[in-house]
């Protein structure tokens, strides 16, 4: 296996305003700057920081992860079977515009509503709602620039929980995950430049590029399979049989190298190391130790960090190798949790709002603060922007709270 991959910190110094504050990287997609977790921070966590709530706004029910960009915070949500794109003022919390569309909340065993993240590329932010309309606006105005609806041009089957992962906007492109392995619009204008079959019903996590040499290609899951696609035409390179019951491929795959990649479900099914070349991919272990229904862990120091265990079912977190599967540590008491990693230090939000900020460490767990962030079903993982950290309920409340 190839040289393990990291991410490359370039910390900001302490004093550099962002709204006042510290400098920081914007968080435009889902999973962070990096699409994977991870970011680099500007300060540590430690015993003493004080986390402290500066303003709270509604934007509807819903799990789609707010998004930010140029000091301006973006969320969707549902209210009275109408999607609502919300853009904040990332400081105050003003409003400053939204956009509707009719679209059902949908609680089929949850609360509803839309559960795709928004992208940002430049001025223009890439909605997807559960029924497989797709939106972009204009980031300063709201505007709507074009709209694709993925079911009527291309007459896929919505998933059973509707149409799920985020947009990755990526060279002037739009690649979602719809069908049996994904399709691409063109930025500018919404058309269509690619589209796979309707073999599979897609699953319910998102496109990820892979890295190095093979940054031209990307992952997809349907409901049986992780998918290797070519970005430039969507030709499908390779596939690893993955079968989670209900169909429910929901965690994001966890890249650990530039040819090896985890894969993680729920309901029973586990976790399991995926190497590849541009041709074909091998299952190289499979356990059952950890299985994560639908938060994707973080790659730490050579260990991830997860939520391992299935809704009400007393999931726990856990540390564990991504070479061999083996379990470090675990702790109980975090629901279904979310995580995310800024530079060595995990932050994970638990099932009703409470954040625990612990050091990445694969002896022991070492919590080092606590604080009670929301109320309310939290499925969402957190967004650390300078330090500030934007949480968000299903009932749409989005907290934010500032690290001093």
């Amino acid at each position: 296996m190839k040289t393990w991959l990291w991410a490359v910190f370039t910390i900001c110094s302490l004093g550099h305003p962002l709204f006042g504050e510290e400098l920081a990287q914007d968080w435009k997609q889902w999973r962070g700057p990096h699409r994977n977790g991870t970011v680099e921070a500007s300060f540590r966590f430690t015993a003493q920081s004080r986390i402290e709530t500066v303003w709270e706004a509604n934007v509807g029910t819903g799990f789609s992860s707010p998004v930010v960009s140029a000091k301006q915070l973006v969320a969707m949500g549902n209210v009275d079977d109408y999607d609502i794109v919300t853009a904040l003022d990332a400081q105050t919390g003003e409003k400053i515009w939204d956009f509707t569309y009719e679209s059902p909340l949908d609680p089929n065993l949850f609360e509803g509503g839309p559960t795709s993240t928004p992208a940002i590329s430049g001025e223009k932010v890439v909605c997807l709602g559960r029924q497989g309309l797709v939106h972009c606006l204009s980031l300063k105005t709201g505007e709507l620039l074009w709209k694709y609806d993925i079911v009527k041009s291309l007459g896929y089957n919505i998933p059973t929980w509707g149409f799920a992962g985020s947009p990755l906007l990526l060279d002037g492109h739009v690649f979602l995950n719809a069908g049996s392995h994904g399709i691409c619009l063109n930025l500018k204008d919404g058309e269509l430049v690619w589209a796979s079959s309707n073999d599979e019903e897609a699953g319910y996590s998102s496109p990820l590029q892979l890295l190095g040499e093979q940054s031209n290609k990307l992952l997809l899951m349907n409901a049986k399979s992780l998918n290797a696609v070519d970005a430039k035409d969507g030709d499908l390179l390779w596939s690893q049989r993955w079968i989670t019951r209900y169909g429910i491929n929901a965690a994001d795959p966890l890249l650990v190298s530039d040819d090896s990649v985890l894969v993680s479900s729920g309901y029973g099914k586990g976790t399991g190391l995926v190497q590849f070349t541009s041709g074909e991919a091998e299952l190289l272990w499979r356990t059952r130790a950890v299985r994560t229904q639908m938060s994707p862990g973080v790659l730490v120091k050579k260990a991830v960090y997860a939520i391992d265990g299935d809704e009400g079912d007393s999931p726990q977190l856990v540390c564990f190798s991504p070479m061999t599967g083996d379990v470090f540590w675990s702790q109980e008491e975090f629901g279904t949790g979310t995580l995310i990693a800024a530079n060595d230090q995990i932050l994970v939000l638990d099932g009703l709002g409470e954040l625990t900020v612990f050091e990445a460490n694969t002896k022991e767990f070492q919590p080092i603060l606590n604080k009670k962030l929301t109320s309310g079903k939290c499925w969402t993982p957190v967004v650390l922007v300078g330090n500030r950290i934007y949480s968000r309920n299903a009932a749409g409340t989005v907290v934010c709270s500032v690290v001093q």
